[in-house]
Parts: structure tokens; sequence; C-alpha cells
């Protein structure tokens, strides 16, 4: 089977990826949105939804690309090193911000570095299979990132749902 036609294959479960992804992260903004007093002035929960935007746009442009008809699968692979990349370029200063910071805490330390690090651990994964794509073989690489886009998703949601059950329950 030629590498387009395995992205066919592919094109419902990206295209549902896609959708969710982008119903999540709008949700997310106009939630925070209502509580965006807190989110700003408690750095923990600035950052733990910054990392939780990063995922579900890491996973819109991973199943972007992948519903993108691309002629050979090092293209592919280069694009997800470059989803990579760039969301740990955006989740790492937070990370840290988020796990250094003094102030009473919103969030427990060991619920933001298990967060953390699961989401950073998933920009690592999407990298390393972008590798996989770009040396072969292609079956491995299309496995690994299902794994790897479902295990971000699940993370952004459950981070969703901790910073509005948090925030909701600080304010009153």
């Amino acid at each position: 089977m030629s590498y387009q036609d395995t992205l066919l294959t592919w094109h419902d479960f990206y295209l549902a990826c896609a959708a969710a992804s982008a119903t999540f992260a709008g949700l997310l903004f106009v939630a925070l949105s209502l509580h965006l007093r807190i989110v700003v002035t408690h750095p923990e929960a600035r950052s733990l939804a910054r990392i939780t935007l990063t995922d579900y746009f890491a996973v819109l442009l991973v199943s972007l690309f992948l519903l993108t008809p691309a002629g050979v699968p090092q293209q592919t692979g280069i694009d997800l090193i470059v989803i990579s990349g760039v969301s740990l370029v955006l989740t790492t200063p937070p990370s840290v911000r988020g796990i250094r910071a003094r102030r009473a805490r919103t969030l427990g330390l060991g619920l933001l570095i298990s967060r953390f690090g699961l989401s950073m651990l998933g920009c690592i994964a999407v990298g390393v299979l972008g590798a996989v794509f770009y040396l072969g073989p292609t079956s491995t690489a299309f496995n690994g990132l299902v794994g790897t886009v479902v295990v971000l998703l699940v993370v952004a949601v459950r981070n969703t749902w901790d910073l509005l059950v948090t925030v909701a329950d600080k304010r009153q």
C-alpha cells in the first residue's frame, strides 16, 4: 500500500482528533475567561492553562498535517518534529514557572509535575515518531501516533477539568 493510501485510511481518525481538539480549545478559552482574574493571579494555574492549550493545538496541528496530502513520509516526519519542537518551546518555560511558584498553590505540586511531565512526554513522543516517519517504517509511526494523540487529548481534558474545578472552587 502506498503512503498516500495509508494516509487515507487514517483520515477519519485525524478528522475526529482535529475536531475534538479545536472544540476543547475553544471551550477552554470560554471557561477560563469566566474566571480570568484567578487564572492570571495564580502562576501555576496560568501555566497549566498554557500547557493545556498547547496540548490541544499540538493535537490539532498533528491532525491537520496528517490530513494534508503528503507525497512522502519524510515530509510528515519533518512536520511532526517541528510541531514537537515548537510545543516543547511553548511548554517548558510555563512548566518551570508553575512548579517554582512559591505562593499558596491553587493546584498541588504533585498534580502539576505529573500533568506538565505527561504533556512534555507527549510532545517528545510526537518528535520521536516524526523521526520514525522520516526513517521508516511508517506503520510503526502511525500506530505510535495514535497512542500519543490520545494521551495528549486525555491529559489536556483532565487538565481542563482540574483547572475549571480548582478555579471555580477558588472563586468561592
